[in-house]
């Protein structure tokens, strides 16, 4: 499976769903954006991070599952952060969006990208063969093993010396 365009997937939401989009990795680090106060390769700011970490312990203190969205009301944007164990989907709406509708949507998108993404790390990883290496190390203590007698003699006067 080949590398994910963010880039292209971001622009295709925006042309979609008419909405300045943003993804990063569950580290915070974006990896394409819309949205200028979320810029390509930046960290998302920590409070918002420790927002976003903190749902878990939310979820839990309301007795549900999991929380798959926080929307963030401002005074001229609403901010739809959208999550899977991989991504954030960062949203960026109007006042006049329809949360209720556009949720299910975007979380339905970011969990099959979710997916896609993590399918694609794991393809990357190829079998290592310690046969080879294991083989080098006993060769090199193979040519090392004649030279352990070579300071005998030496060894032999230090202990004589130092017994009389």
């Amino acid at each position: 499976m080949t590398d994910i365009n963010y880039d292209d997937l971001i622009s295709q939401l925006k042309e979609e769903l008419n909405t300045e989009c943003a993804i990063a990795n569950r580290y915070g680090i974006v990896l394409a954006s819309y949205i200028n106060e979320f810029n390509k390769g930046k960290v998302i700011p920590q409070k918002i991070l420790e927002l976003i970490d903190s749902r878990i312990a939310v979820a839990n203190d309301l007795n549900i599952d999991q929380i798959n969205s926080l929307a963030l009301a401002a005074k001229e944007n609403n901010y739809l952060f959208t999550f899977s164990e991989e991504l954030i989907l960062i949203s960026k709406l109007s006042l006049d969006v329809n949360l209720g509708k556009l949720m299910p949507v975007i979380s339905a998108f970011i969990q099959k990208l979710s997916k896609s993404s993590k399918e694609a790390q794991f393809d990357k990883f190829s079998k290592f063969d310690f046969s080879k290496e294991i083989g080098k190390i006993e060769s090199a203590l193979d040519k090392e093993r004649p030279h352990e007698n070579k300071f005998s003699i030496i060894k032999e006067m230090v202990n004589y010396i130092s017994k009389v």
